[in-house]
């Protein structure tokens, strides 16, 4: 199907301190055709983009549990009204980086430095899904990370030079699909992760 774009611009950009552009807002007007074949009006649409990422679920197989990392997510506080903001913040979710190399060099790259695990064994690509469709074009390829003990997980992570405070957390299987189910987790990508997991145990009978 067609698509027609009669303008785009990129109004504002936000740069690293080295300037490294590491998000955009893009405007685009934009006439697509229509499932009847008529091609559509001409629209304006926003575009969010920051490149995609890769989030990676670590599953230990003998103690049956699941590392998540909890960090403090300022988008997740400025959604609350002010008034319920206080303690708000900081969620539960898969270790995750901005994709800058080969998805599994970014998985494991990125389970090292939130969690001090140093991967060894394969990763088992689980899916590749844009996160909100609507509003950015961020795609996020998750992994699965089997290996038999947690040992070497932190008690604190993060790199200090990008100001991450991170705390690691091995939590039972069962319980992390409790937490996914009562709302207590409430990030998609892990959310996804776990009920993915769930059913590839579920068919090998492993766990």
């Amino acid at each position: 199907m067609k698509v027609e774009v009669s303008s785009r611009s990129t109004p504002y950009e936000f740069r690293s301190p080295h300037g490294r552009v590491l998000f955009c807002m893009e405007e685009a007007k934009v006439s697509h055709e229509r499932f009847d074949g008529r091609m559509s009006p001409v629209v304006k649409r926003v575009n969010f983009s920051r490149g995609d990422s890769v989030a990676v679920l670590l599953y230990a197989r003998e103690t049956d549990e699941v590392v998540l990392v909890e960090q403090f997510r300022y988008p997740v506080y400025a959604g609350y009204p002010e008034s319920e903001r206080d303690g708000k913040g900081w969620i539960l979710e898969t270790v995750a980086g901005i994709k800058d190399a080969r998805g599994p060099d970014v998985a494991r790259r990125e389970i090292l430095e939130e969690t001090g695990y140093a991967l060894q064994g394969e990763l088992e690509h689980l899916t590749t899904v844009y996160v909100s469709p609507g509003g950015t074009s961020e795609r996020t390829e998750l992994y699965l990370a089997r290996v038999n003990r947690l040992d070497g997980i932190r008690r604190h992570a993060g790199l200090e030079a990008e100001s991450e405070d991170i705390r690691p957390h091995a939590i039972p299987f069962a319980e992390a699909l409790r937490m996914a189910g009562d709302g207590r987790i409430v990030d998609s990508k892990t959310v996804i992760a776990l009920y993915m997991l769930k059913e590839r145990l579920d068919g090998s009978g492993e766990a």
